[in-house]
Protein backbone atom coordinates (compact mmCIF):
# COMPACT_ATOMS: atom_id res chain seq x y z
CA UNK A 1 0.00 0.00 0.00
CA UNK A 2 1.18 2.96 -0.96
CA UNK A 3 0.29 6.26 1.48
CA UNK A 4 1.50 9.91 0.80
CA UNK A 5 2.00 12.43 3.90
CA UNK A 6 2.89 16.26 3.15
CA UNK A 7 3.43 18.36 5.28
CA UNK A 8 5.67 21.51 5.44
CA UNK A 9 8.41 21.79 8.53
CA UNK A 10 11.34 24.40 7.94
CA UNK A 11 15.02 23.16 8.60
CA UNK A 12 17.03 24.52 11.78
CA UNK A 13 19.26 26.99 12.48
CA UNK A 14 21.89 23.91 12.70
CA UNK A 15 20.62 22.83 8.82
CA UNK A 16 19.16 19.87 10.18
CA UNK A 17 15.55 19.11 10.09
CA UNK A 18 14.10 16.69 12.19
CA UNK A 19 10.83 14.70 11.13
CA UNK A 20 8.70 12.38 13.53
CA UNK A 21 6.08 10.95 11.82
CA UNK A 22 3.89 8.06 14.23
CA UNK A 23 2.19 5.46 11.62
CA UNK A 24 1.71 3.12 14.14
CA UNK A 25 3.11 -0.54 15.67
CA UNK A 26 1.06 -1.77 12.67
CA UNK A 27 4.10 -0.41 10.41
CA UNK A 28 6.93 -1.04 12.67
CA UNK A 29 9.99 -2.30 10.70
CA UNK A 30 8.28 -0.90 7.67
CA UNK A 31 10.69 0.25 4.87
CA UNK A 32 9.77 4.25 3.80
CA UNK A 33 11.20 6.53 1.03
CA UNK A 34 11.59 10.30 2.20
CA UNK A 35 12.10 12.77 -0.49
CA UNK A 36 13.07 16.32 0.40
CA UNK A 37 11.77 18.84 -1.91
CA UNK A 38 12.56 22.38 -1.02
CA UNK A 39 9.70 24.87 -1.45
CA UNK A 40 10.68 28.23 -3.42
CA UNK A 41 11.12 31.21 -1.17
CA UNK A 42 9.02 34.33 -2.06
CA UNK A 43 10.97 37.14 -3.42
CA UNK A 44 9.38 39.45 -0.92
CA UNK A 45 10.05 37.42 1.86
CA UNK A 46 11.21 39.72 5.26
CA UNK A 47 12.00 42.32 2.75
CA UNK A 48 10.48 45.40 4.28
CA UNK A 49 10.81 47.53 1.40
CA UNK A 50 8.45 45.39 -0.45
CA UNK A 51 6.28 45.90 2.50
CA UNK A 52 6.07 49.62 2.55
CA UNK A 53 5.60 49.17 -1.40
CA UNK A 54 2.43 46.90 -0.98
CA UNK A 55 1.46 49.30 1.15
CA UNK A 56 1.95 52.47 -1.05
CA UNK A 57 -0.14 50.26 -4.09
CA UNK A 58 -2.93 49.50 -2.54
CA UNK A 59 -3.66 52.47 0.26
CA UNK A 60 -6.78 53.98 -0.47
CA UNK A 61 -7.74 51.19 -3.27
CA UNK A 62 -11.16 51.18 -1.52
CA UNK A 63 -12.14 54.82 -1.20
CA UNK A 64 -14.53 55.33 -3.37
CA UNK A 65 -16.14 51.78 -2.65
CA UNK A 66 -18.60 53.63 -0.45
CA UNK A 67 -17.39 51.55 2.78
CA UNK A 68 -17.73 53.51 6.12
CA UNK A 69 -16.42 52.61 9.69
CA UNK A 70 -18.62 52.17 12.18
CA UNK A 71 -18.87 53.12 15.63
CA UNK A 72 -16.09 52.07 17.62
CA UNK A 73 -17.82 51.92 21.37
CA UNK A 74 -15.94 53.86 24.39
CA UNK A 75 -13.35 51.63 26.41
CA UNK A 76 -14.26 50.80 29.93
CA UNK A 77 -12.30 52.73 32.46
CA UNK A 78 -10.02 51.19 34.41
CA UNK A 79 -7.81 51.27 37.80
CA UNK A 80 -4.74 52.88 37.25
CA UNK A 81 -1.56 50.76 38.66
CA UNK A 82 0.66 52.05 40.70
Amino acid sequence: MTDTIEFQSKVGSDGTLNVRVPLGTADAGTDVLVTIRRLPTPANANQPADWHAFVEQTYGSCAGSGLKRQPQGDFEERETLE
